[in-house]
């Protein structure tokens, strides 16, 4: 009488039994899954904000319409030339398009009774930075900055140097004037007298450009001021701009963490 094989076949079965639950499951947690979200990168600020940049300050007393900005690392520089301010900044984080920043403000060269101010906001890479600043006076308000097409310039001293003539306004009462050379090398050449800045002279100095951008970092050092607080080292950025379509002016701004200078200089 011939035997069945019985241990066999029902030793096969479960094994079949576990392949196919394994495919049914593959299938299901295949079908299921959601894509991972795509990260959404850090927007990048570097870069010069044009001269169009508009503020309401003060509980809206003042209202700015020539805002021009630059942004390198995590320094965030903003100035009105024609109200003698800076907002000199760093921005404390970047994640996604949101930003938050830290601000000293100066006037007309001094820190006014509230000079502190923080800020959050929005960024639009190569467009625009919004912000909100938290803090009181110039401190208290809401900007508005526009992204600069010259940024697609690379900087090069060749832009800058000038030996013949000089750099005159600094966005003080008076002019302090100077020249920069061929290695970006600045050589005094006429001194304030009055406003906080009387008497300064550039002691040594540079305008050198930061790689693949439009800006400038700068480094000055002034000697003879009637503040002697103010007798050494500045740092900060610049940039050219044009005006009434000729790239013939040179903006600047720096500090010493007690006293800045601003300029939207032309040449003369």
């Amino acid at each position: 009488m011939p035997q069945l094989n019985l241990p066999k076949r029902l030793a096969a079965s479960p094994l079949i039994l576990l392949v196919l639950i394994a495919l049914v499951l593959q299938g299901c947690f295949h079908d299921d899954d959601d894509p991972a979200p795509v990260p959404v990168p850090d927007a990048n600020p570097v870069g010069y904000y044009e001269n169009a940049g508009t503020a309401s300050v003060n509980g809206g007393a003042l209202l700015i319409d020539d805002l021009q900005a630059m942004v390198h690392g995590n320094r965030i520089m903003i100035m009105s030339a024609a109200n003698g301010l800076l907002y000199d900044g760093t921005i404390t984080d970047i994640s996604e398009n949101e930003f938050t920043a830290d601000f000293t403000i100066y006037q007309h060269g001094e820190k006014p009774t509230e000079s502190t101010a923080t800020a959050t906001g929005q960024i639009t890479e190569g467009s625009s930075i919004t912000g909100t600043l938290n803090g009181g006076g110039f401190g208290s308000g809401t900007f508005s900055l526009l992204y600069a097409s010259t940024n697609s310039e690379v900087a090069a001293i060749s832009r800058i140097e000038n030996t013949i003539f000089f750099w005159r306004g600094m966005g003080l009462a008076t002019d302090l004037d100077f020249q920069i050379d061929d290695q970006g090398v600045v050589t005094h050449r006429k001194s304030p007298n009055e406003g906080v800045y009387d008497s300064c002279r550039v002691l040594s100095g540079s305008f050198l450009p930061i790689n693949d951008s439009s800006l400038y970092s700068v480094n000055v050092t002034f000697e003879n001021c009637e503040v002697l607080d103010i007798n050494g080292a500045h740092t900060g950025l610049a940039a050219t701009r044009d005006q009434d379509g000729v790239d013939d002016r040179l903006v600047y701004m720096i500090s010493n963490s007690a006293y800045a200078v601003i300029g939207d200089s032309f040449a003369d």
